[in-house]
């Protein structure tokens, strides 16, 4: 698909005149805002001594006769550059975020650092009413929360000759105009060669780039049920001292290839043994649905017939079921009671598998009948109780065992 891409630069005070007349609009995949004061003071110190600073990119997207200028690349520029004229920042402590994906891990040797994610952009200042987004009232709007603090730029001596006499230069890209199709995949190419192969955005974030505009696919990627509730009934993962977001795409990904290689466990994640490759798996099974090019092994959901296993995207109906079926036993997980999180995989993997994989691949009920609870609580505690098992959580083949040990157990209570 075609397009063009003009050039040029905006001064620093033209550019957040566009974030509060709202003219730039933030793709829902980019969440979050990241950088710390010093990457903020670091970026005003460069632009004021004339240093390069990469160009921001923004993209023309024509939805529904409606024209939007997307931010593709530049969103943490750009709100450091709107901060740093309000003299304000988020409290990152304030705006804290489970959104981060569990790492899917028990045994990561990783000294345990996270890095903290919160769940705010520069739109969490603005009004959909740009007429009320002028820098006193929002000055005033976020005062009031006593969710910010004061930024200071020392660099900056005089605020308003700075930001209109420094300059920061822009791409800006316009797709030809073709059928909605060819200008959903033309912008989901886009987003996977900026946002996932080059720039370090979260996985989550990451992944939501390659299927952001394909409405029909949004929900079943995010996990959302028809009434946009969390498939999983909002329970979480908590490790490494950290509630993190249980991957529905973990499971929905290694369940599509067990189903396409006749349910031999065996050829499940071949190639993917270390835990630190396998969100390039989950990735890969995104764009393989989306109909994107793959980074690695791009023969491993070949087998995989998406339209043939959720006919007419039915997968919603499904996920409504497997919402329903959840919810109906949440009490009996054993779930940290404070947090409503599993504190293992082993627990998480056992509950899991075979419930998705019955309900939604096999569209079939469970019964939750006291043997089966017993049978599965019988497992996990063997499993935990187990040194060698346990310091290995996620090694493949302990992860394989969990699947079919899962799927087997849940067998005898499938109707």
């Amino acid at each position: 698909m075609e397009s063009r891409v003009y050039y040029g630069e905006y001064s620093l005070k033209h550019w957040i005149n566009l974030l509060l007349k709202r003219n730039i609009v933030l793709p829902d995949y980019q969440r979050s805002f990241v950088w710390d004061e010093k990457d903020i003071r670091r970026l005003i110190k460069s632009l004021g001594e004339g240093q390069f600073v990469q160009p921001v990119t923004i993209a023309n997207y024509n939805c529904e006769d409606r024209e939007q200028n997307l931010l593709l690349d530049g969103q943490q520029r750009l709100t450091s550059i709107l901060l740093s004229y309000l003299g304000y920042i988020p409290d990152k402590e304030k705006f804290l975020s489970v959104e981060e994906l569990a790492s899917s891990d028990d045994s990561d040797d990783g000294d345990g650092s996270v890095t903290k994610i919160i769940g705010w952009t520069f739109e969490e200042m603005l009004e959909d009413n740009f007429s009320n987004n002028n820098i006193d009232a929002i000055i005033n709007r976020i005062t009031r929360t006593g969710k910010y603090k004061e930024l200071k730029i020392s660099s900056i001596t005089n605020k308003e000759e700075f930001f209109e006499k420094t300059f920061l230069g822009f791409s800006y890209i316009i797709p030809s105009k073709t059928d909605k199709n060819e200008t959903q995949k033309f912008f989901s190419t886009l987003f996977r060669n900026m946002n996932y192969l080059g720039l370090k955005l979260s996985p989550l974030e990451s992944r939501r780039s390659l299927y952001y505009l394909n409405a029909e696919l949004e929900k079943y990627f995010d996990g959302r049920t028809s009434e946009g509730k969390d498939v999983l009934c909002e329970i979480k993962m908590y490790e490494k001292m950290q509630l993190r977001k249980i991957d529905i795409i973990r499971y929905m990904s290694i369940l599509s290839q067990y189903v396409a290689n006749n349910k031999d466990v065996r050829k499940v994640l071949v190639g993917y043994s270390a835990y630190s490759s396998r969100e390039n798996y989950y990735a890969d099974y995104v764009s393989y649905i989306v109909n994107l090019e793959q980074d690695d092994r791009t023969d491993k959901f070949n087998k995989f017939d998406f339209n043939r296993t959720f006919p007419n995207n039915d997968w919603l109906q499904l996920y409504d079921s497997l919402y329903n079926s959840l919810n109906s036993i949440k009490v009996q997980l054993g779930l940290d009671a404070k947090r409503q999180a599993f504190t293992s995989w082993v627990d998480a993997d056992y509950w899991l598998f075979g419930l998705i994989y019955f309900v939604l691949f096999e569209r079939k009920t469970i019964q939750f009948e006291k043997k089966l609870i017993d049978a599965l609580a019988k497992v996990i505690k063997e499993k935990r109780d187990d040194e060698n098992y346990s310091k290995n959580t996620n090694r493949l083949n302990n992860l394989r065992n969990r699947i079919q040990s899962s799927i087997d157990i849940y067998s005898a209570y499938a109707k």
